[in-house]
């Protein structure tokens, strides 16, 4: 497994993705999501990737980091790093105050079983309700106490990152989506990230499974489908279809899977730190010895990224900019007040 460089520590650039471990993706038992959790450290992923909106997957979390330091060793455990997230609810956004922010970073510290977390990745439903900035400085001051060892973003777009940073926010990463269907990182993110040395963490690399053979029939399967399908939408059929049938080209030529090499384009595209990929099962846990060897040679990166081009180049949108609207499509599946912080306005 490949690894880069973030906060003085190594990280594998393939993180494992828990918001599959939250329920809407079909049962999996404590002992199946350990099974997985333990098959993914041991294949050399060493992040996890929760949230602290994920019901269950923080405190999942921190029992697998329990259990694995019992029967690997506390030297072995220190490598593993779980980054979650501050998701305040979109309901409390306009008086969120210091103590709201100090009282759901404990209780991550808490359910993890840690006596500080590795990573908080701040995200911000409506950036027309509330002081994101100060929410930013609350978590900042959490950092300088040592309760939070670094700050990132998920789904903040180029000009709200540039304003975080402009106030002096030691922003590290930014937590994205991004694949062959999502051209959106191009249009200013993934240049202000190289600039800025913003690490960036992409979600949604596989769309759910629909860029890696699981696309299920007329009705969606699970929470993923529903979400990337709305992308299929946004992108078109026949790009789809297209962006199918190249990917498969391309997996029989190097003797790999599809979902590898739709994986392997994400990660190859500059300023791209790591993928999340978020299996709910070993299944295809081998996959990802391949995916450590495998390199697109610039002819077939760039024909992928040509396709992309030819289709999707209309496409102007910065990251997140059809899910910030609540009264569409993907608005409308969103859960905006999963932590109960003001539980007299639900």
């Amino acid at each position: 497994m490949h690894t880069f460089e973030f906060e003085d520590h190594q990280l594998s650039e393939i993180f494992k993705g828990n918001w599959q471990l939250a329920g809407g993706h079909g049962n999996i038992t404590p002992q199946e999501a350990m099974d997985t959790l333990i098959a993914y450290a041991q294949h050399g992923v060493n992040v996890f990737d929760v949230g602290d909106i994920y019901t269950g997957a923080e405190q999942m979390t921190g029992d697998f980091l329990k259990l694995y330091k019992e029967q690997f060793g506390e030297e072995a455990c220190s490598k593993l790093r779980v980054h979650t997230k501050f998701v305040p609810d979109l309901n409390a956004l306009e008086d969120l105050t210091e103590q709201d922010v100090r009282a759901i970073v404990e209780r991550s510290i808490e359910r993890l079983g840690a006596d500080k977390l590795n990573l908080v990745q701040f995200h911000w439903w409506d950036f027309n309700k509330g002081d994101y900035i100060q929410a930013a400085k609350y978590l900042d001051q959490l950092r300088q106490e040592g309760l939070i060892e670094s700050i990132g973003l998920t789904n903040f777009d180029t000009e709200h990152t540039q304003a975080l940073l402009d106030a002096g926010i030691p922003i590290r990463s930014n937590q994205i989506q991004f694949s062959l269907l999502d051209p959106r990182p191009f249009n200013g993110m993934l240049q202000l990230a190289q600039k800025n040395n913003i690490a960036i963490f992409c979600y949604g690399t596989l769309a759910g499974g629909l860029l890696a053979n699981s696309r299920p029939g007329e009705e969606p399967t699970n929470r993923s489908h529903i979400k990337y399908g709305l992308m299929i939408d946004e992108a078109g059929e026949a790009y789809y279809q297209a962006t199918l049938a190249k990917v498969h080209e391309l997996a029989d030529k190097y003797e790999t899977t599809v979902g590898n090499i739709a994986t392997r384009f994400v990660l190859q595209t500059p300023g791209v730190s790591s993928a999340i990929l978020g299996a709910r099962n070993n299944k295809h846990i081998n996959e990802l010895d391949e995916l450590a060897d495998l390199r697109l040679n610039d002819e077939d990166y760039a024909a992928l990224a040509s396709m992309m081009q030819e289709a999707l180049g209309t496409v102007t949108d910065d990251i997140y900019s059809y899910e910030r609207d609540a009264s569409g499509p993907h608005g409308r599946i969103m859960k905006y007040n999963l932590n109960g912080m003001r539980p007299d306005r639900d």
